[in-house]
């Protein structure tokens, strides 16, 4: 099964959580990306180990970067943890505009994984 999520978020000019993935097992996702704001914001992807949050990558690579105004980017995440969340900022703030996709093992007959907490 694949699920499909697309949303926004408001990114401010303090380092705050855009969003997040929270699954029951490995995490393997493709996120699409789009700066639909005038300001050029900054963004980090980063695992929980189950202590602390740690970042998916080091600063230029996809994981940890910028995005400009309009710029659209493809990241893909694949984590051995089930945890992973986006940080991110912007210096006069910005708007993102996000989607998620995620493949699922789903028994024949079985609940849609979709949750809400």
């Amino acid at each position: 099964m694949l699920t499909i999520a697309i949303d926004s978020q408001i990114v401010s000019e303090v380092e705050s959580t855009l969003f997040s993935l929270i699954q029951s097992g490995p995490t393997d996702a493709q996120i699409f990306l789009k700066n639909s704001g005038v300001n050029t914001m900054n963004y980090r992807l980063a695992y929980y180990s189950g202590t602390a949050w740690v970042d998916l990558g080091t600063a230029g690579s996809d994981y940890y970067n910028t995005l400009s105004p309009n710029e659209v980017k493809l990241v893909s995440v694949s984590s051995a943890y089930p945890k992973i969340q986006m940080v991110g900022n912007a210096s006069g703030g910005a708007y993102l505009e996000f989607s998620v996709s995620r493949y699922y093992n789903r028994a024949s007959g079985s609940a849609v994984p979709l949750l809400s907490l």
